[in-house]
């Protein structure tokens, strides 16, 4: 296995990979999030361990995301069971991937714990959330705000540390510790382009919000534009989900997948006229 250094302009080229390919089976893709997220809010009912198991789960959601945009590229049709495929067969590495997840749930653990410690109590945002009358006033209240500014700064180093892992333990089947820190510096090596990646999605969402609020000045009818807000967000969560692949794909050479064509073919250069000769 072989790092690869990519350009900053790649972060966008993983976007619209992701849009493409999320655009060829967009009932399947936004059917698997709903499906995700559906198990999730039955989960976290659970007392005490149910939302643990939400946290667990979503470095193997990461990886069924990338099992099914792997299935489009090779020209298959994928259903909801591609989240269990790699717990499938004798060799599968579950208790690899069991070992991550659990890693996953103390790392977010800790990130909780130390949002406390350097943010606002939990005392003082709890409540904010009693006093607050409506989402709006709630959204923009300094200690609210700076609450999920700690959560988001803590969370993407260990989003980035997470980030190529699964996949390195189904294809590549490293260890735990070892996908960790290739993951990690695959992250730091081609940290322009992740940077570029996620401005970008920024701006997708961004859009998405503008568009939606367009759409509410000339068609003032509130449920039309939840129904908008509700059907786009998850189109554009299943895409970037989808393209979660692609980024993976281009940092590391062959184990990945080396079947699958993961960037768009140089176009044939222009046979000469008898006049250019």
């Amino acid at each position: 296995m072989k790092l690869r250094i990519v350009k900053a302009s790649q972060g966008y080229v993983w976007l619209r990979q992701g849009l493409q390919v999320s655009l060829r089976q967009s009932f399947q893709f936004v059917g698997l999030l709903g499906l995700c997220v559906s198990a999730a809010l039955l989960l976290i009912g659970l007392p005490v361990v149910g939302p643990l198991l939400v946290v667990g789960c979503m470095p193997l959601m990461w990886l069924g995301f990338m099992q099914a945009t792997r299935k489009v590229l090779q020209g298959e049709r994928f259903h909801p069971g591609v989240l269990f495929e790699a717990f499938k067969g004798a060799d599968s590495p579950r208790r690899t991937l069991a070992q991550l997840a659990g890693g996953y749930v103390m790392a977010t653990l800790v990130v909780m714990q130390l949002a406390q410690l350097l943010g606002p109590g939990a005392d003082e945002v709890a409540a904010v959330f009693e006093t607050a009358e409506t989402a709006a006033e709630l959204v923009n209240h300094p200690l609210i705000q700076q609450d999920i500014l700690w959560r988001v700064l803590l969370t993407l180093p260990v989003s980035l540390l997470f980030w190529h892992a699964p996949a390195l333990i189904l294809w590549a089947r490293l260890s735990v510790s070892k996908a960790l820190f290739f993951s990690i510096v695959a992250c730091w090596r081609n940290l322009g382009a992740f940077a570029v990646y996620g401005l970008c999605w920024f701006g997708v969402v961004l859009g998405l919000g503008l568009f939606d609020r367009f759409i509410l000045s000339q068609i003032p009818v509130p449920l039309l534009g939840n129904v908008l807000a509700i059907a786009g967000g998850m189109w554009v969560a299943s895409a970037f989900y989808a393209s979660l692949f692609f980024t993976v794909a281009d940092c590391f050479e062959s184990p990945v997948s080396p079947d699958v064509p993961t960037t768009e073919p140089e176009p044939e250069p222009e046979p000469k006229s008898d006049s250019d000769a």
